[in-house]
Protein backbone atom coordinates (compact mmCIF):
# COMPACT_ATOMS: atom_id res chain seq x y z
CA UNK A 1 0.00 0.00 0.00
CA UNK A 2 1.22 3.45 -0.84
CA UNK A 3 1.41 5.78 2.12
CA UNK A 4 2.60 9.33 1.43
CA UNK A 5 2.33 12.58 3.38
CA UNK A 6 3.02 15.24 0.77
CA UNK A 7 2.38 18.34 2.81
CA UNK A 8 2.39 18.80 6.58
CA UNK A 9 -0.28 21.27 7.59
CA UNK A 10 0.49 24.26 9.83
CA UNK A 11 0.24 23.34 13.50
CA UNK A 12 -0.93 25.32 16.50
CA UNK A 13 1.08 24.09 19.49
CA UNK A 14 -1.44 22.99 22.09
CA UNK A 15 -2.03 20.16 24.53
CA UNK A 16 -3.79 17.15 23.09
CA UNK A 17 -6.37 15.59 25.36
CA UNK A 18 -5.35 11.95 25.73
CA UNK A 19 -7.47 9.68 27.87
CA UNK A 20 -6.01 7.18 30.30
CA UNK A 21 -7.97 3.96 29.81
CA UNK A 22 -8.05 1.10 32.26
CA UNK A 23 -10.36 -1.85 31.75
CA UNK A 24 -13.70 -0.46 30.52
CA UNK A 25 -13.30 2.78 32.46
CA UNK A 26 -11.75 5.73 30.65
CA UNK A 27 -10.92 8.97 32.42
CA UNK A 28 -11.10 11.95 30.10
CA UNK A 29 -10.37 15.48 31.28
CA UNK A 30 -12.95 17.98 30.06
CA UNK A 31 -11.85 21.01 28.09
CA UNK A 32 -15.40 22.42 27.94
CA UNK A 33 -16.43 25.57 29.75
CA UNK A 34 -18.24 24.61 32.92
CA UNK A 35 -21.33 26.58 31.91
CA UNK A 36 -21.54 25.39 28.31
CA UNK A 37 -22.29 21.88 27.10
CA UNK A 38 -20.75 20.31 24.03
CA UNK A 39 -24.07 20.54 22.22
CA UNK A 40 -24.42 24.25 23.06
CA UNK A 41 -20.86 24.95 21.99
CA UNK A 42 -21.10 23.01 18.73
CA UNK A 43 -24.50 24.46 17.87
CA UNK A 44 -23.06 27.94 18.32
CA UNK A 45 -19.94 27.09 16.32
CA UNK A 46 -21.66 25.21 13.52
CA UNK A 47 -24.34 27.88 13.09
CA UNK A 48 -21.58 30.40 12.42
CA UNK A 49 -19.27 28.14 10.41
CA UNK A 50 -21.52 25.40 9.14
CA UNK A 51 -20.15 22.78 6.79
CA UNK A 52 -22.30 19.70 6.51
CA UNK A 53 -20.97 16.61 8.25
CA UNK A 54 -21.97 13.00 7.79
CA UNK A 55 -23.93 13.01 11.04
CA UNK A 56 -25.97 16.03 9.89
CA UNK A 57 -26.73 14.44 6.54
CA UNK A 58 -27.77 11.21 8.25
CA UNK A 59 -30.03 13.06 10.68
CA UNK A 60 -31.84 14.81 7.82
CA UNK A 61 -32.00 11.63 5.73
CA UNK A 62 -33.43 9.64 8.64
CA UNK A 63 -36.25 12.11 9.23
CA UNK A 64 -37.05 12.22 5.52
CA UNK A 65 -36.92 8.43 5.12
CA UNK A 66 -34.23 9.11 2.52
CA UNK A 67 -31.56 6.40 2.38
CA UNK A 68 -29.20 8.32 0.11
CA UNK A 69 -27.78 10.85 2.57
CA UNK A 70 -24.78 11.15 0.24
CA UNK A 71 -26.99 13.27 -2.02
CA UNK A 72 -27.64 15.68 0.85
CA UNK A 73 -23.92 16.05 1.56
CA UNK A 74 -23.09 16.60 -2.11
CA UNK A 75 -25.87 19.15 -2.52
CA UNK A 76 -24.76 21.24 0.46
CA UNK A 77 -21.19 21.31 -0.83
CA UNK A 78 -22.35 22.51 -4.24
CA UNK A 79 -24.25 25.41 -2.65
CA UNK A 80 -21.17 26.79 -0.81
CA UNK A 81 -22.12 30.44 -0.18
CA UNK A 82 -25.28 30.58 -2.27
CA UNK A 83 -29.00 30.04 -1.75
CA UNK A 84 -31.08 27.10 -2.89
CA UNK A 85 -33.30 24.18 -2.00
CA UNK A 86 -33.44 20.45 -2.60
CA UNK A 87 -36.67 18.46 -2.60
CA UNK A 88 -37.13 14.80 -1.70
CA UNK A 89 -40.32 12.85 -2.39
CA UNK A 90 -41.28 9.21 -1.89
CA UNK A 91 -44.59 9.56 -3.73
CA UNK A 92 -46.54 10.25 -0.55
CA UNK A 93 -44.61 12.99 1.20
CA UNK A 94 -42.40 15.79 -0.04
CA UNK A 95 -39.79 17.66 1.95
CA UNK A 96 -37.43 20.48 1.00
CA UNK A 97 -34.01 21.32 2.46
CA UNK A 98 -33.50 25.08 2.36
CA UNK A 99 -30.12 26.80 2.19
CA UNK A 100 -29.52 30.55 2.64
CA UNK A 101 -26.12 32.22 2.35
CA UNK A 102 -24.48 28.81 2.30
CA UNK A 103 -26.17 27.62 5.52
CA UNK A 104 -28.91 25.06 5.92
CA UNK A 105 -31.76 26.94 7.60
CA UNK A 106 -34.55 24.37 7.87
CA UNK A 107 -36.48 21.55 6.24
CA UNK A 108 -40.06 22.23 5.13
CA UNK A 109 -42.91 19.94 4.12
CA UNK A 110 -45.10 20.06 1.01
CA UNK A 111 -47.19 22.89 2.53
CA UNK A 112 -44.13 24.99 3.30
CA UNK A 113 -44.40 24.35 7.03
CA UNK A 114 -41.12 23.93 8.91
CA UNK A 115 -40.50 20.23 9.56
CA UNK A 116 -37.02 20.57 11.09
CA UNK A 117 -35.08 23.64 12.22
CA UNK A 118 -31.31 24.02 12.06
CA UNK A 119 -31.18 23.88 15.87
CA UNK A 120 -33.01 20.54 15.90
CA UNK A 121 -30.74 19.16 13.18
CA UNK A 122 -27.58 20.24 14.99
CA UNK A 123 -28.86 18.97 18.32
CA UNK A 124 -29.22 15.48 16.90
CA UNK A 125 -26.00 15.68 14.89
CA UNK A 126 -23.98 16.71 17.92
CA UNK A 127 -25.49 13.81 19.84
CA UNK A 128 -24.18 11.57 17.02
CA UNK A 129 -27.60 10.33 15.96
CA UNK A 130 -26.93 8.38 12.79
CA UNK A 131 -29.03 6.54 10.26
CA UNK A 132 -28.80 2.86 11.21
CA UNK A 133 -31.07 1.79 8.29
CA UNK A 134 -32.17 -1.57 9.72
CA UNK A 135 -32.55 -4.35 7.21
CA UNK A 136 -36.01 -5.50 6.19
CA UNK A 137 -34.59 -8.99 5.75
CA UNK A 138 -35.21 -11.47 8.56
CA UNK A 139 -32.28 -11.89 10.91
CA UNK A 140 -30.55 -15.23 11.28
CA UNK A 141 -29.06 -16.44 14.51
CA UNK A 142 -28.49 -13.43 16.73
CA UNK A 143 -26.76 -12.81 19.99
CA UNK A 144 -28.04 -9.92 22.07
CA UNK A 145 -26.28 -8.59 25.13
CA UNK A 146 -27.91 -6.08 27.47
CA UNK A 147 -24.52 -4.67 28.30
CA UNK A 148 -21.97 -7.03 26.76
CA UNK A 149 -18.73 -7.63 28.55
CA UNK A 150 -15.69 -9.35 27.09
CA UNK A 151 -16.12 -13.10 26.86
CA UNK A 152 -14.31 -14.74 29.78
CA UNK A 153 -12.89 -11.37 30.81
CA UNK A 154 -10.13 -11.61 33.41
CA UNK A 155 -10.25 -9.67 36.67
CA UNK A 156 -7.64 -7.31 35.25
CA UNK A 157 -7.12 -6.41 31.59
CA UNK A 158 -4.03 -7.60 29.80
CA UNK A 159 -1.84 -5.11 27.99
CA UNK A 160 -2.00 -5.37 24.23
CA UNK A 161 1.24 -5.66 22.29
CA UNK A 162 -0.08 -2.90 20.04
CA UNK A 163 0.29 -0.30 22.79
CA UNK A 164 2.05 3.00 22.05
CA UNK A 165 4.72 4.72 24.09
CA UNK A 166 2.20 7.22 25.48
CA UNK A 167 -0.36 4.84 27.02
CA UNK A 168 -1.33 1.20 27.25
CA UNK A 169 -4.23 -0.59 25.64
CA UNK A 170 -6.53 -2.44 28.04
CA UNK A 171 -7.37 -5.67 26.26
CA UNK A 172 -10.01 -8.17 27.38
CA UNK A 173 -9.35 -10.47 24.45
CA UNK A 174 -8.14 -14.03 24.57
CA UNK A 175 -4.47 -14.56 23.73
CA UNK A 176 -5.43 -16.15 20.41
CA UNK A 177 -7.78 -13.33 19.46
CA UNK A 178 -5.20 -10.71 20.46
CA UNK A 179 -2.56 -12.33 18.27
CA UNK A 180 -4.95 -12.33 15.31
CA UNK A 181 -5.74 -8.66 15.90
CA UNK A 182 -2.10 -7.63 16.28
CA UNK A 183 -1.15 -9.45 13.07
CA UNK A 184 -3.68 -7.61 10.86
CA UNK A 185 -2.07 -6.00 7.82
CA UNK A 186 -4.48 -3.06 7.91
CA UNK A 187 -4.55 0.43 9.39
CA UNK A 188 -6.15 -0.89 12.58
CA UNK A 189 -2.88 -1.16 14.50
CA UNK A 190 -1.85 2.39 13.65
CA UNK A 191 -4.38 3.69 16.18
CA UNK A 192 -3.60 3.85 19.91
CA UNK A 193 -6.77 2.13 21.12
CA UNK A 194 -7.75 2.56 24.76
CA UNK A 195 -9.72 -0.65 25.19
CA UNK A 196 -10.47 -3.81 23.20
CA UNK A 197 -13.09 -6.47 23.93
CA UNK A 198 -15.53 -8.90 22.31
CA UNK A 199 -19.30 -9.02 22.95
CA UNK A 200 -20.51 -12.09 24.79
CA UNK A 201 -20.76 -15.03 22.41
CA UNK A 202 -19.03 -13.19 19.56
CA UNK A 203 -15.34 -14.00 19.94
CA UNK A 204 -14.71 -13.10 16.30
CA UNK A 205 -15.95 -9.52 16.75
CA UNK A 206 -13.65 -6.98 18.41
CA UNK A 207 -14.95 -3.63 19.68
CA UNK A 208 -12.21 -1.01 20.09
CA UNK A 209 -12.57 2.44 21.65
CA UNK A 210 -10.17 5.40 21.54
CA UNK A 211 -10.63 8.94 22.92
CA UNK A 212 -9.94 12.21 21.14
CA UNK A 213 -11.03 15.84 21.16
CA UNK A 214 -12.73 17.74 18.36
CA UNK A 215 -12.24 21.42 19.14
CA UNK A 216 -13.58 21.55 22.68
CA UNK A 217 -15.72 18.43 22.45
CA UNK A 218 -14.72 15.12 24.02
CA UNK A 219 -15.24 12.29 21.52
CA UNK A 220 -14.80 8.55 21.20
CA UNK A 221 -13.82 6.61 18.12
CA UNK A 222 -15.59 3.23 18.15
CA UNK A 223 -14.41 0.52 15.76
CA UNK A 224 -15.78 -2.91 14.86
CA UNK A 225 -13.32 -5.52 13.52
CA UNK A 226 -14.34 -8.85 12.00
CA UNK A 227 -11.96 -11.73 12.86
CA UNK A 228 -14.26 -14.48 11.61
CA UNK A 229 -13.25 -16.26 8.39
CA UNK A 230 -16.32 -15.02 6.50
CA UNK A 231 -18.27 -11.82 5.92
CA UNK A 232 -20.53 -10.69 8.75
CA UNK A 233 -23.30 -8.10 8.98
CA UNK A 234 -23.03 -6.18 12.25
CA UNK A 235 -25.95 -4.37 13.87
CA UNK A 236 -25.80 -2.57 17.22
CA UNK A 237 -27.24 0.33 19.19
CA UNK A 238 -25.97 1.88 22.39
CA UNK A 239 -24.65 4.98 24.08
CA UNK A 240 -21.49 6.26 25.80
CA UNK A 241 -21.67 6.75 29.56
CA UNK A 242 -20.76 9.86 31.51
CA UNK A 243 -18.98 9.90 34.85
CA UNK A 244 -22.29 9.40 36.67
CA UNK A 245 -23.35 6.57 34.38
CA UNK A 246 -25.72 8.80 32.41
CA UNK A 247 -26.23 8.68 28.64
CA UNK A 248 -24.17 11.41 26.97
CA UNK A 249 -24.64 10.54 23.31
CA UNK A 250 -25.76 7.72 21.07
CA UNK A 251 -24.26 5.31 18.58
CA UNK A 252 -25.64 2.84 16.07
CA UNK A 253 -24.10 0.49 13.52
CA UNK A 254 -25.63 -1.37 10.63
CA UNK A 255 -22.81 -2.53 8.41
CA UNK A 256 -23.38 -5.01 5.60
CA UNK A 257 -20.84 -7.74 4.88
CA UNK A 258 -17.74 -6.68 6.84
CA UNK A 259 -14.83 -8.48 5.21
CA UNK A 260 -12.67 -10.85 7.33
CA UNK A 261 -9.92 -8.77 8.94
CA UNK A 262 -11.60 -5.50 8.03
CA UNK A 263 -12.57 -2.68 10.41
CA UNK A 264 -15.35 -0.10 10.32
CA UNK A 265 -15.13 2.96 12.57
CA UNK A 266 -17.50 5.68 13.72
CA UNK A 267 -17.02 8.90 15.70
CA UNK A 268 -19.19 9.45 18.78
CA UNK A 269 -19.64 13.04 19.99
CA UNK A 270 -20.26 13.29 23.73
CA UNK A 271 -22.35 15.93 25.49
CA UNK A 272 -20.34 15.54 28.68
CA UNK A 273 -17.15 13.90 29.92
CA UNK A 274 -17.13 10.23 28.78
CA UNK A 275 -15.75 7.37 30.84
CA UNK A 276 -15.09 5.39 27.67
CA UNK A 277 -17.64 2.73 28.64
CA UNK A 278 -20.40 2.05 26.13
CA UNK A 279 -23.75 0.59 27.12
CA UNK A 280 -25.04 -1.61 24.30
CA UNK A 281 -28.81 -1.99 24.11
CA UNK A 282 -28.45 -4.61 21.41
CA UNK A 283 -25.76 -6.30 19.34
CA UNK A 284 -26.70 -8.69 16.53
CA UNK A 285 -25.20 -10.51 13.58
CA UNK A 286 -28.07 -10.66 11.05
CA UNK A 287 -28.03 -12.64 7.81
CA UNK A 288 -25.45 -11.51 5.25
CA UNK A 289 -27.03 -10.65 1.90
CA UNK A 290 -24.18 -8.65 0.32
CA UNK A 291 -20.57 -9.48 -0.55
CA UNK A 292 -17.52 -7.52 0.52
CA UNK A 293 -14.69 -6.50 -1.81
CA UNK A 294 -10.98 -6.58 -1.03
CA UNK A 295 -9.54 -3.05 -1.20
CA UNK A 296 -6.39 -0.98 -0.94
CA UNK A 297 -5.87 2.76 -0.94
CA UNK A 298 -3.39 5.57 -1.26
CA UNK A 299 -3.83 9.02 0.23
CA UNK A 300 -2.26 12.41 0.84
CA UNK A 301 -2.61 14.81 3.77
CA UNK A 302 -2.62 18.35 2.37
CA UNK A 303 -4.38 21.71 2.60
CA UNK A 304 -6.75 23.19 0.04
CA UNK A 305 -6.49 26.66 -1.50
CA UNK A 306 -8.05 28.22 1.62
CA UNK A 307 -5.76 26.39 4.04
CA UNK A 308 -8.23 23.73 5.22
CA UNK A 309 -6.94 20.23 5.82
CA UNK A 310 -8.08 17.59 3.36
CA UNK A 311 -7.16 14.04 2.42
CA UNK A 312 -7.45 13.14 -1.28
CA UNK A 313 -7.47 9.37 -1.73
CA UNK A 314 -7.93 6.55 -4.20
CA UNK A 315 -9.52 3.20 -3.38
CA UNK A 316 -8.57 0.22 -5.53
CA UNK A 317 -10.11 -3.22 -5.93
CA UNK A 318 -9.76 -6.10 -8.38
CA UNK A 319 -13.54 -6.24 -8.68
CA UNK A 320 -16.28 -3.70 -9.22
CA UNK A 321 -17.18 -2.19 -5.84
CA UNK A 322 -18.79 0.75 -4.02
CA UNK A 323 -16.70 2.18 -1.14
CA UNK A 324 -19.62 3.56 0.89
CA UNK A 325 -18.44 5.32 4.04
CA UNK A 326 -14.72 6.23 4.06
CA UNK A 327 -13.36 7.33 7.45
CA UNK A 328 -9.98 9.10 7.69
CA UNK A 329 -8.19 9.48 11.03
CA UNK A 330 -5.16 11.77 11.34
CA UNK A 331 -2.68 10.46 13.92
CA UNK A 332 0.37 11.74 15.75
CA UNK A 333 3.58 9.75 16.23
CA UNK A 334 2.06 7.79 19.15
CA UNK A 335 -1.06 6.80 17.24
CA UNK A 336 -3.21 9.23 19.21
CA UNK A 337 -6.10 10.76 17.27
CA UNK A 338 -5.81 14.37 16.12
CA UNK A 339 -8.88 14.52 13.85
CA UNK A 340 -11.58 12.28 12.37
CA UNK A 341 -13.73 12.90 9.33
CA UNK A 342 -15.44 10.88 6.63
CA UNK A 343 -16.99 10.92 3.18
CA UNK A 344 -19.73 8.76 1.71
CA UNK A 345 -18.84 7.50 -1.78
CA UNK A 346 -21.61 5.96 -3.90
CA UNK A 347 -19.59 5.69 -7.12
CA UNK A 348 -18.92 2.19 -8.44
CA UNK A 349 -15.78 0.89 -10.11
CA UNK A 350 -12.39 -0.73 -9.58
CA UNK A 351 -10.56 2.56 -8.91
CA UNK A 352 -12.47 5.32 -7.17
CA UNK A 353 -11.07 8.71 -6.10
CA UNK A 354 -12.43 10.90 -3.34
CA UNK A 355 -11.51 13.56 -0.79
CA UNK A 356 -12.20 13.64 2.94
CA UNK A 357 -12.58 17.23 4.17
CA UNK A 358 -11.70 18.13 7.76
CA UNK A 359 -12.79 21.79 7.80
CA UNK A 360 -9.85 22.59 10.07
CA UNK A 361 -6.78 24.70 9.42
CA UNK A 362 -4.84 23.63 12.51
CA UNK A 363 -4.51 20.56 14.71
CA UNK A 364 -3.54 20.21 18.35
CA UNK A 365 -0.52 18.10 17.53
CA UNK A 366 1.87 17.02 14.80
CA UNK A 367 0.28 14.79 12.12
CA UNK A 368 2.59 11.94 11.16
CA UNK A 369 0.26 9.27 9.78
CA UNK A 370 -3.28 8.50 8.77
CA UNK A 371 -5.57 5.50 9.25
CA UNK A 372 -8.30 4.92 6.68
CA UNK A 373 -11.27 2.60 7.16
CA UNK A 374 -13.91 1.57 4.66
CA UNK A 375 -15.95 -1.51 3.86
CA UNK A 376 -16.54 -1.62 0.07
CA UNK A 377 -19.28 -3.91 -1.19
CA UNK A 378 -18.88 -5.86 -4.42
CA UNK A 379 -21.15 -4.54 -7.18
Amino acid sequence: MKRVIKKIVSILCATVLVASMTACDVNVSSSLDSDQSAVEYNTEYMTDKFEIETEVAEVIATHLDEKDFGKIKSYKKKIVNGNGSMTFSNGKKKYTINVEDGYITNVTDADGMVFMTIDEILEEANAAVTNSAPSDEPAAETSVAEEPQPAEAPDEPVTSSSESDSSQTASYLSEETQKMLDSLDTDYNKVNWGVQYSPTGMDGIVISVAPYVDGRTACLLVAITNLYNEDVTFSAKGYPKGVDGQQIGSISFYENAIRPGNTVAKAVYCEDVPTGEIHWDEIELPNVFDKSAYWESDWTIQTDSEGYIEVPFNIYSEENMMPGNVTAIILDANGDILAVSNEFIMDEGKEIPGTVKFFKKELDGQPTDLAMFSNPLAK
